[in-house]
């Protein structure tokens, strides 16, 4: 199974070894390409680093196909910078193997700092929540399954798979039950066992 979902990656890189720095200089490098150039910083205890500079002005366009003034370009310019928009929340990530999420209990996971709830319902479908109750921001993978629904462990609220709350056990029985009153779904997909 997989999830869509907002995460946030760091854009670092990391060494697997530290560099020596007995032997480090300032080094001075030259191109013929004015586009790119390589400009030495000096740290302390005589560490360099080199920052790269490109300029983007004279760059040919990334994408030749979409003319100017599209309103839907991924792309916008800022000043001398392009950037390309991304949502990450549009992308699939693997949660668990199948076969290890329970039949008869939730399962909370935290993926990239979101706090999520899977379990299969009745009919061995899966469903993932927000891990909060909207009654009382409760964690709903504290909860139980009952009848294939997910119910609140403190105030018994129940939940089906579309994030629908169909039991509040506080109210009369023959009280509508708002539409506002729903957990925040996402789209799961199984697929080679995860």
């Amino acid at each position: 199974m997989a999830l869509s979902l907002s995460p946030c990656f760091p854009h670092t890189t990391y060494l697997s070894k530290p560099l020596s720095t007995s032997k480090l200089t300032t080094t001075s490098v030259s191109f013929n390409n004015p586009l790119l150039g390589f400009k030495p910083v000096n740290l302390r205890n005589n560490q360099v680093r080199c920052h790269a500079v490109t300029d983007l002005k004279s760059a040919s366009s990334l994408d030749q196909s979409k003319g100017e003034g599209d309103d839907r370009s991924e792309e916008k310019s800022k000043g001398d910078r392009i950037v390309a928009d991304y949502n990450w929340t549009e992308e699939w990530y693997p949660l668990y193997l199948t076969k290890d999420v329970p039949d008869d209990a939730p399962l909370g996971l935290t993926v990239f700092d979101q706090q999520l709830v899977l379990y299969k319902d009745g009919n061995g479908v899966l469903h993932c929540y927000q891990d909060r109750c909207p009654h009382r921001l409760a964690k709903l993978s504290e909860g139980q399954l009952i009848d294939g629904r997910l119910e609140c462990l403190y105030h018994g609220w129940q939940f089906e798979g579309n994030g629908k709350c169909v039991k509040i056990p506080q109210i009369p029985a023959d009280a509508k039950i708002p539409r506002s009153v729903c957990v925040k779904t996402y789209d799961v997909k199984e697929s080679q066992g995860v």
